[in-house]
């Protein structure tokens, strides 16, 4: 607190253990939730959507990230408080999806199993998605997240350099990555990559790596940031070591480079994490993908402002405002898409097996 002009501390209060002791968050207070809130495209299956957490801290030491809030210990509210709440949005504001955004939602595992059932036991009709790390997934919890209506799952995988992964403190093999993806494509369950260019020894080597390690793994998703030494964290208090740092607060917003490794330059960083978009998502595999998970007309347009904005920006560079060109031809697309989509969804539907066929 501040007295008599001069910043008083007064001490860091205990952790808050028994999570179920707290109310409901008061989702009635916000204005026109949830009609109000509509997130990206790509973050939800369906409408209404909302966001939630079931529990706080994080018990792993990776070096860029910042624990000063949450902490080290992990405390989580009960399988039944998490059904509970979740039902309790079902009923209230009849929400249909939900992102969790706990740090590592799987880690409990006996947990996430009796929240998996008992949502399947009350017959809740919710699509979710959650992050966790690759090495707490397995063939078992995937098929349980699956059926209680996990359709994305967010994997920090930060960098395909093993080097890099070691020097950060990840506590993961690159095989472990692989077969963490592999497994959750299987159970029918996208899988986002988190990645971060940039790291304390990064060489264009090392980067390049990464993204070809992104392109062969079987994501649905691609997300890249620069790295970015946060105070409060291991990163920041050795970044000078390894890289010329900027130490501003104010643009340390992941996409600004204030830390540039040695040997490279704040350009090449821009331009990689650019080119590593244009290399992932301009696929055959990627693109189809995207299309085919399109549902309704509104989705299909707020889809494809998006995917003009990101190509827009991809192609015509930082700063460039877009062309004439695109913005006239967004009705055109928005009904080819939809007819697109029309198609598809008739073919999904036919395909689909009738009760007579089990």
């Amino acid at each position: 607190l501040r007295q008599d002009g001069e910043i008083v501390s007064t001490g860091r209060p205990p952790l808050f253990r028994n999570l179920d002791h707290l109310p409901f968050p008061a989702w009635d207070l916000l204005p026109g939730f949830p009609g109000g809130y509509r997130p990206a495209a790509h973050t939800y299956r369906r409408l209404p959507a909302a966001t939630m957490f079931t529990s706080r801290g994080c018990p792993e030491q990776c070096t860029f990230c910042d624990r000063g809030v949450f902490g080290n210990s992990i405390r989580a509210f009960s399988a039944g408080y998490v059904v509970d709440q979740i039902e309790y949005l079902i009923r209230r504001f009849g929400i249909r999806d939900l992102t969790i955004y706990d740090d590592i939602f799987p880690l409990l595992k006996p947990r996430l199993f009796e929240i998996c059932e008992t949502i399947q036991r009350r017959g809740l009709d919710l699509t979710w998605s959650c992050n966790s790390r690759v090495n707490l997934v397995d063939a078992a919890v995937l098929k349980a997240m699956r059926a209680a209506g996990c359709y994305q799952i967010g994997y920090g995988i930060e960098s395909g350099d093993q080097a890099i992964l070691d020097h950060i403190s990840k506590r993961v093999r690159l095989e472990q990555v692989e077969e963490a993806v592999r497994l959750t494509d299987e159970a029918g369950i996208r899988a986002k990559g988190f990645f971060i260019l940039g790291h304390p020894g990064e060489t264009p080597a090392s980067v390049r790596r990464t993204i070809d390690f992104a392109k062969r793994l079987r994501l649905s998703d691609y997300q890249t940031c620069l790295f970015t030494p946060f105070p409060g964290t291991e990163a920041h208090a050795e970044a000078k070591t390894y890289g010329a740092f900027d130490d501003d607060w104010r643009s340390m917003n992941l996409l600004t480079p204030v830390f540039v490794p040695f040997g490279l330059t704040a350009e090449q960083m821009v331009s990689w994490a650019a080119g590593s978009y244009r290399e992932f998502y301009l696929r055959p595999r990627i693109i189809w993908r995207y299309l085919t998970g399109l549902r309704r007309p509104a989705h299909v347009m707020q889809m494809l402002r998006g995917g003009l904005a990101l190509a827009t920006s991809l192609l015509a560079g930082p700063g460039s405002q877009p062309r004439a060109g695109a913005r006239r031809a967004l009705p055109a697309l928005h009904r080819l898409f939809t007819r697109f989509n029309q198609t598809a969804m008739g073919a999904r539907t036919a395909a689909a097996p009738t009760p007579s066929q089990g």
